[in-house]
């Protein structure tokens, strides 16, 4: 008898903290309170920006990488070469 107890229990306690987080999403959702939508977790890289359209002209940041992008492919434009890091400019 105290076996299918123990494990009743066992799966109460493991299912809770689940059980918990949907009810309390099922909540802030119906209120209104929780103001988290898919578009804020738009996937980026380095040097391309947002992977996927945002869907949003007053997108920032991704006005400011755009324009950084284009900041470094004129820069490669106009002189194609890696600035080195030597003393030849710099002896006193």
């Amino acid at each position: 008898m105290t076996t299918p107890l123990t494990y009743l229990a066992l799966g109460a306690v493991l299912l809770a903290p689940f059980a918990l987080t949907w009810a309390l999403s099922r909540i802030a959702r119906r209120t209104g309170i929780l103001r988290l939508h898919l578009d804020q977790f738009s996937a980026a890289a380095p040097f391309v920006g947002r992977l996927a359209g945002s869907g949003h002209p007053d997108d920032r940041d991704g006005l400011r990488a755009m324009h950084d992008i284009d900041a470094i492919r004129t820069r490669f434009e106009d002189q194609p070469s890696w600035p080195t890091s030597s003393a030849s400019g710099e002896r006193r």
